[in-house]
C-alpha cells in the first residue's frame, strides 16, 4: 500500500463544479478506502495502486481538464511525484521537487 498526498486546483468557470465533483469522486474511490480531506484541495490517500496508475485514473476517469486544472501527487514513502495540468512555474516546481515528473 502507498500513501499519496494530492494537491489540486480546479479552475473556476461554468463547468467547475462537475469537474471538481468527478475529480474528488476519483480520489475517494480508492481501493483501500482510506483518505483524509480536512483541508481545502488537499487529500492524503492510501491505495494499492502505483503512482502512475493512480494518476492515470484520476485524470482519465474524472472531468479534469489539463488545459486549465492542475494536480500534484506525491508518494509520502518514496521519492516519487507526478504533476499534470496548467502549471505556471514548472521550473520552480522542478527545483523544489527534482524527482517530479510533469505529465
Amino acid at each position: 500500500m502507498s500513501t499519496f498526498s494530492v494537491s489540486f486546483r480546479i479552475h473556476q468557470d461554468s463547468d467547475r463544479q462537475r469537474r471538481y465533483d468527478t475529480f474528488v469522486e476519483q480520489l475517494e474511490s480508492v481501493g483501500a478506502g482510506e483518505y483524509w480531506a480536512e483541508t481545502t484541495s488537499f487529500y492524503f490517500v492510501k491505495t494499492a495502486e502505483t503512482i502512475d496508475a493512480f494518476c492515470h485514473r484520476i485524470y482519465v476517469h474524472s472531468g479534469f481538464n489539463a488545459t486549465k486544472d492542475m494536480y500534484v501527487v506525491m508518494d509520502t514513502e518514496v521519492k516519487a511525484a507526478r504533476a499534470r495540468g496548467a502549471i505556471q512555474y514548472p521550473a520552480t516546481l522542478r527545483s523544489l521537487v527534482p524527482f517530479i515528473v510533469i505529465q
